[in-house]
């Protein structure tokens, strides 16, 4: 066991848990218990997404019981997971042998243009909303919208950012349009965090944050997840743990290291870097940050610190 631990800000393990049955044994998972504990994961985001692509009935719905799935894995492993609701969760987590667990929602579809399904995904234990996934919402334009105006946020969205602000639910801006995602940098008066994009000078993937908002991050005193999808990595769509590296180096160089942070999206990912298999490949990253001469204390920042000041000030 490494002494570093890893706060993660995005996995879509639910959504494999939930369509296919797997659970958190299942080996071919990039997210399992094993690799979790082999990789000193102290704290995982786990996104309930709901799929606009697939056009359900009901997004509410379908994210209920993708929250219900999230409630029985804490159910049935409940002697190695623990749920954080609050700071002090966090705080516990990190001295205990249990895995802390923040549950969120990927897509402001969910909400369905009701301010109190918002209100119900906070009593149900929700601590972050990711606004869009790609495409247009209720909420915002999505940066998939390559064919629509960008309108940024409406109305509706800019209440349910001022009600985040006030509930305590950490807003993430992956996936948002570039107006929205200044629309929201000037409404919130919380913290703000890219739970799992990167640099796009680095890599020039629409997905991706240009320097002036990874700056505007920074000055929300949010953080940047960094992403382990290899076309988010690298130009060329391979990659491995140097292109990991190569974006927390310039993130850093830009901004400072207080600003960033981990957002694998394992098991929503369909190829990982080289190097990294899951969760228990963190270990071969602190290695090579630590062969580059980082600090152990900026070591810490990047696994959990940083993380743990966002959530300070949000939860």
């Amino acid at each position: 066991m490494f002494k570093y631990k890893i706060i993660d800000a995005h996995c879509d393990t639910l959504s494999l848990m939930a369509h296919y049955a797997a659970d958190l044994q299942e080996i071919n998972n990039h997210i399992s218990i094993e690799k979790l504990t082999k990789g000193n994961v102290c704290i995982q985001f786990f996104a309930a997404w709901t799929n606009p692509v697939d056009k359900p009935n009901s997004y509410l719905e379908s994210g209920l019981k993708l929250i219900d799935t999230y409630n029985n894995m804490l159910d049935m492993y409940r002697h190695s997971l623990m749920p954080i609701l609050h700071y002090e969760d966090a705080v516990n987590a990190l001295h205990s042998e249990k895995i802390g667990c923040v549950l969120a929602v990927e897509g402001g579809e969910i909400l369905e243009g009701e301010l109190a399904n918002l209100n119900l995904l906070y009593e149900l234990g929700v601590r972050l909303m990711t606004l869009t996934w790609n495409y247009t919402n209720d909420l915002s334009s999505g940066i998939g919208d390559e064919n629509n105006e960008d309108m940024g946020l409406s109305e509706f969205g800019r209440t349910v950012v001022y009600h985040m602000n006030k509930l305590g639910m950490l807003i993430d801006l992956s996936h948002i349009s570039y107006r929205g995602f200044w629309d929201v940098c000037e409404l919130s008066n919380m913290p703000v965090i890219a739970s799992h994009s990167n640099s796009k000078t680095v890599c020039n993937h629409k997905r991706n944050l240009d320097d002036r908002q990874l700056e505007a991050i920074a000055k929300k005193e949010g953080i940047v997840g960094i992403n382990f999808y290899p076309p988010f990595l690298s130009n060329d769509g391979v990659a491995d743990i140097t292109d990991i590296i190569r974006h927390i180096e310039y993130i850093a160089g830009l901004i400072g290291i207080d600003y960033i942070g981990f957002g694998s999206d394992f098991d929503g990912i369909g190829k990982v870097p080289q190097g990294i298999k899951g969760a228990q490949s963190y270990l071969n990253i602190i290695e090579e940050l630590l062969k580059l001469n980082y600090k152990e204390e900026h070591i810490e920042k990047i696994c959990n610190k940083n993380m743990l000041r966002v959530l300070k000030m949000t939860l």
